[in-house]
């Protein structure tokens, strides 16, 4: 018999909690509670406020702080390139990085209980995302005599993926690679923005920006692809090609209203 009322109260117990539960994730109503986080991830360290819409939807703003990364690497010199040149046929050039975002989200659950969700909204940020110089003030002036040399429509760069970076007539180069300022997001995630049951919480969420087919300026003038095919600069080559960002953040979440 004392086991009997023992798994009665027990019961009784998980129901209560079910319920509790239940009823906070029911009160979450149209921006009756607010929420702050701050998280980590591959769009640098987050900083967003949160507020329910419905116990089925919730909308988080917030910005990404992505530290500045600088990128030494060596371009090839390409193009049709005389047999009489006998200079350098690579440079070292620096690449810089600027993905500092806003973002706007909204987050979907199937269920009031769920912590599972489909995310949808945006990311906002400059369309610069990687600027590109040489690191030698000036060193590319003989590709310049060069060039000067010959014929109409010939002329020798640097290799960048698919494109020729030509110097300007001080000798560097100044490259920048944009992409769309407004990336649209899509993904899924683990755990509610706006804690139901308890005042903290933690949660994730993965998935992708899509940025739009990136571009490369050569002094504010928007080059066209030349089909070069050296093996240098790998990684500004892949950027130079990535039609889509990976999103993978980690977030700590506190309920304040």
């Amino acid at each position: 018999m004392r086991k009997v009322m023992l798994l009665l109260a027990m019961a009784m117990m998980g129901f209560s909690q079910l319920s509790a539960q239940e009823s906070a994730v029911d009160d979450h109503g149209i921006f009756n509670h607010l929420s702050v986080g701050v998280g980590v991830g591959l769009t640098g360290i987050s900083i967003e406020a949160a507020a329910p819409i419905t116990p089925y939807v919730t909308v988080r703003g917030g910005v990404n702080i992505f530290p500045q990364i600088k990128v030494k690497t060596d371009l090839d010199l390409d193009g049709e390139i005389p047999a009489s040149y006998n200079g350098p046929r690579s440079f070292e050039v620096e690449g810089k990085s600027s993905l500092t975002t806003g973002h706007l989200l909204f987050d979907v659950y199937p269920f009031k209980t769920s912590a599972f969700h489909v995310t949808a909204g945006a990311y906002l940020g400059s369309d610069k995302i990687i600027t590109l110089k040489n690191t030698k003030d000036g060193v590319l002036m003989d590709i310049n005599r060069l060039n000067a040399s010959l014929p109409d429509g010939q002329k020798i760069g640097l290799d960048l993926g698919d494109y020729l970076l030509t110097p300007d007539e001080r000798g560097n180069v100044d490259a920048t690679l944009k992409v769309a300022a407004f990336r649209p997001y899509l993904g899924v995630g683990f755990g509610r923005a706006v804690p139901a049951k308890h005042r903290f919480a933690f949660n994730f969420d993965m998935g992708v920006q899509f940025w739009g087919t990136p571009e490369v300026y050569l002094r504010d003038h928007k080059l066209t692809k030349a089909d070069t095919n050296s093996d240098t600069g790998e990684v500004l080559k892949y950027l130079s090609k990535a039609t889509v960002y990976p999103v993978l953040n980690f977030r700590i979440v506190g309920r304040i209203l």
